[in-house]
């Protein structure tokens, strides 16, 4: 099962594997966007300087917020026409029949203060990409799923819909505050098929006795690809800093692997475009684990990108190209990525 000869790398192996030194280019596009230099040589290194460009002014754009119908309430017709009525207008997602994005809102109320989302009828995502992971992992199942780092609940209110109550999620997170914000959604969205629990991802095979053929690992990450929902990220992680958030979600992806049953998916998430937190944790714990392949997506949902199978001089697995990076200059969404990963 697993490859004794390999071990998690150190902080110190992850920071000198993933040093980047930014060129002048790099440099001089920091100082006009206000990020950290070595961030932009890796789009650059990436997409190529004009694309690149064209990342950095989409991250200067705002996004529309997301809604998902609670279907065990309301049917998706019902709740555009309450919106409506109320002067929201609400765009279509077409891969995802009932969420919708809204692209213009009333002065009030707000539309987290509606009657409607108050009552349950709908949950407010960030953006549509966070529905990815779940269309898939879920596509064609019903059974018990363990979302390791749950909270606040976007995922897995999704997933115990999918479910209709009849069969069990289980929700962990290690943030309490986070967590009570899940317990909140459960409660006003009236979804009884949820058991919270509080613990670190990392100790679940160990609390848990119960293996499970669905496993969602949404993991803390630096949330590069949320720039344009949060520009304090421009400059919020180093690169020591980002060293210490692989080792972490290397760790937690390493374990969590431990929860599939023999054939079990288990989806790999990150709300990052990094390399470093995507390609690099995975090849990392397939240096180590013999028990793991990558699974192609069930169904096609948009024209995403793979992943990469060379960066920085590393080269990744072919089958990285399985897996689905979200572009926000060619998606407009948040950058995001997924791999699904199936227990052999």
């Amino acid at each position: 099962m697993k490859k004794s000869k390999d071990r998690i790398p150190s902080i110190k192996e992850i920071y000198e594997d993933i040093f980047v030194r930014p060129s002048n280019i790099a440099k001089n596009l920091s100082k006009k966007y206000g990020y950290l230099p070595y961030m932009i040589e890796r789009y650059i290194r990436m997409l190529g300087f004009n694309e690149a460009k064209e990342l950095l002014e989409s991250f200067e754009k705002p996004l529309k917020p997301v809604i998902r119908t609670n279907t065990m309430l309301i049917t998706p017709e019902e709740l555009v026409t309450r919106l409506n009525d109320l002067g929201f207008k609400l765009e279509k997602i077409p891969w995802a029949p009932i969420a919708f994005r809204v692209v213009k809102m009333p002065k009030s109320p707000t539309i987290g203060s509606t009657h409607e989302y108050l009552k349950g009828y709908y949950y407010i995502h960030r953006d549509a990409a966070s529905l990815v992971p779940v269309i898939l992992l879920m596509h064609n199942y019903q059974g018990e799923v363990i979302d390791t780092c749950a909270a606040p609940g976007g995922k897995t209110t999704y997933i115990a819909q999918m479910l209709g109550n009849k069969y069990y999620v289980i929700a962990n997170d290690l943030v309490l505050y986070r967590l009570k914000a899940l317990i909140s959604h459960l409660m006003r969205m009236k979804i009884k098929n949820v058991r919270v629990l509080w613990s670190d991802a990392r100790k679940l095979p160990i609390l848990l006795e119960k293996k499970y053929s669905r496993v969602l690992a949404d993991v803390p990450c630096s949330g590069e690809g949320t720039i344009m929902i949060d520009p304090g990220r421009k400059t919020r992680t180093t690169l020591k800093d980002l060293a210490k958030i692989v080792r972490r979600e290397i760790e937690i992806l390493y374990h969590t692997i431990d929860l599939l049953e023999p054939s079990g998916i288990l989806a790999y998430v990150t709300c990052s475009i990094a390399p470093e937190e995507n390609e690099y944790v995975l090849n990392k714990v397939l240096e180590i684990r013999d028990d793991i392949e990558i699974s192609s997506p069930p169904i096609k949902l948009f024209d995403w990108d793979p992943w990469l199978t060379n960066y920085l001089n590393m080269d990744f697995p072919s089958e990285f190209k399985k897996c689905i990076r979200i572009w926000p200059h060619k998606h407009r969404m948040i950058g995001f990525t997924t791999c699904l990963i199936k227990k052999v």
